[in-house]
């Protein structure tokens, strides 16, 4: 009950500005041992959802169930708001800046994603204060700009991590700083910061007698600037520490103790010891559950889904028998996915690719669902898998090859897919590349070596057969000539007619052989031949007339 001990006083103020609708929020719950701040900046500008009101409901709801300090479960807090936005989204892109404050009225602890801020001021002087995750944060640690120079430069609102981006936000949680009467924790979004600088907050904190009036000199600080430039949504939370919780030191007198307890104590011990039991079965149960989550969301960033599987099955059935049902449905969610995953890799292992792929396509989609938990080491696992794939193709596409007797093409193929698959460190696919490569090399080898020798055959047979040819020419040239000396000698004879004969076969010869000028020489013989028949054949008239007379 450290809360009616202490004396924790807030108020806050959130304007739209000069924009349509106020798309900050601010919400808080001061509970019996914890209290909760959280104030949030919408980044987009969907109008159907307000983005921040979402993340601070999330926020606060997850803090009443289960108030606590400790930086493991902020951090859970703060993912449970960022998967909200991612899931709830709907073709939308909802960002949301966040800054959180937590304290048992004692100390505090604060996170932050954004360039939402947190000021905690003591003694007229900011004693802790949040870092913007924006690039211009970035020029100021690097000395590149000057710190008058922030709040106008043009990337301060260019952040590097924000709720609902696409990846893991990077969450920035303080250690725990002690509390002391008289401090005041400020919380504010840019629309603040940009227009009423550090040096300004605190004259303001300064001069302020009241809470209202550090809220009331802000705002004018803020809309005098109205005229000359564009006033963002502005929000503003102050929460003033006038006196911190001090665990009691009275005496006790035992003789006092014995004298309450003692009547009472007969009636009330079993049902104490049962309650105790209880109560102590449901806290061990529930810091169990927060290691499990804790552990099973370690595991899940170094791509252990084995382990994964193990920390969330075992923080679902607990959550089940807590009848927590929001942590029930985050355990079993990413029981699924670590489950998912194990199934592709098994069906990799066991080089059924084509259903390892499938099952990392539904991996990689529930990934997403999930605020892309995971999603880094599944990508990678699809691409190795889409990779071995390929190689398979490229030998298969080389085997159809071979079969149409396309060595060159099928030992190219084999080719590219070994280069690929050893890109890949992929060792079966290379070797069985290699392998049917040598054999396409050993098989064209020995083709071409029976091409060359069937060639060499080729000409050594067109060789003999000009030869004999030749041989043949020389003999039919032969034959001819005596053919023609057969007829020269009939002709000198007289026998006119079989020399004709004669010298006719050797000219049909000649010319066979293409032998012209012979073959021509041979017709002036034929003449000859003629006119000695018809001179023979004149004498014989003029016998058979001196006969008749």
């Amino acid at each position: 009950m450290r809360r009616i001990n202490s004396d924790f006083q807030t108020l806050h103020i959130s304007e739209e500005g000069q924009k349509l609708s106020n798309r900050d929020y601010f919400g808080y719950v001061e509970m019996d041992d914890f209290a909760c701040y959280v104030l949030a900046d919408s980044l987009d500008d969907e109008p159907a959802v307000n983005s921040a009101r979402l993340v601070v409901d999330s926020i606060i709801r997850d803090f009443t169930e289960a108030p606590t300090m400790g930086k493991g479960t902020l951090r859970r807090y703060l993912l449970r708001a960022h998967t909200e936005l991612l899931k709830q989204r709907a073709g939308m892109h909802l960002k949301v800046a966040v800054v959180v404050a937590v304290t048992d009225y004692r100390t505090l602890r604060y996170c932050h994603v954004g360039n939402s801020r947190l000021y905690l001021i003591r003694n007229a002087r900011i004693l802790e204060q949040t870092k913007d995750q924006s690039l211009t944060q970035n020029l100021l640690e690097q000395e590149r700009i000057l710190l008058d120079e922030a709040a106008r430069h043009e990337e301060r609102n260019n952040l590097y991590s924000f709720l609902g981006e696409r990846g893991k936000p990077e969450i920035q949680i303080s250690r725990k700083k002690k509390l002391e009467a008289g401090d005041l924790l400020i919380q504010l979004t840019r629309g603040v910061w940009e227009q009423c600088g550090e040096q300004e907050l605190l004259r303001i904190v300064n001069d302020a007698k009241e809470t209202k009036d550090i809220l009331d000199q802000v705002e004018d600080c803020i809309l005098m600037e109205q005229n000359s430039r564009s006033i963002d949504n502005y929000s503003m939370a102050v929460t003033v520490v006038n006196k911190v919780y001090q665990s009691p030191k009275k005496p006790v007198s035992v003789k006092k103790v014995l004298m309450i307890v003692l009547p009472v104590l007969l009636v009330v011990i079993t049902v104490g010891v049962t309650l105790f039991l209880r109560y102590r079965s449901i806290q061990n149960k529930t810091q169990s559950l927060l290691q499990y989550m804790e552990s099973g969301e370690e595991y899940l960033a170094c791509s252990n889904f084995q382990k994964v599987a193990e920390e969330y099955e075992a923080a679902k059935k607990l959550a089940d028998s807590l009848h927590k049902e929001q942590e029930y449905r985050e355990a079993d969610s990413y029981t699924k996915l670590a489950e998912q995953v194990i199934l592709a890799d098994e069906a990799l292992s066991a080089a059924e690719y084509q259903k390892a792929q499938e099952l990392y396509l539904a991996a990689r989609q529930m990934a997403v669902e999930n605020g892309n938990v995971g999603l880094s080491y599944i990508e990678g696992q699809l691409n190795r898998t889409e990779g071995y794939i390929e190689v398979f193709d490229l030998i298969a596409q080389g085997e159809r090859k071979e079969e149409y007797d396309n060595l060159t093409g099928a030992i190219a193929l084999y080719q590219e897919a070994k280069e690929k698959a050893a890109a890949l460190y992929f060792m079966d696919g290379k070797k069985e590349a290699l392998e049917l490569q040598m054999a396409a090399e050993e098989t064209l080898e020995k083709e071409q070596l029976a091409a060359e020798k069937r060639l060499q055959e080729q000409i050594e047979a067109e060789a003999v057969s000009r030869a004999l040819d030749q041989d043949q020419k020389t003999n039919d040239q032969q034959n001819a000539i005596n053919m023609e000396n057969q007829g020269n000698e009939l002709l000198a004879q007289g026998s006119y007619e079989s020399a004709i004969t004669f010298y006719r076969v050797a000219q049909a010869s000649y010319k066979q052989l293409g032998l012209t000028e012979l073959a021509d020489g041979i017709d002036k013989k034929m003449e000859a031949a003629q006119a000695g028949i018809a001179a023979k054949e004149a004498q014989a008239a003029e016998a058979e007339k001196q006969k008749s007379e």
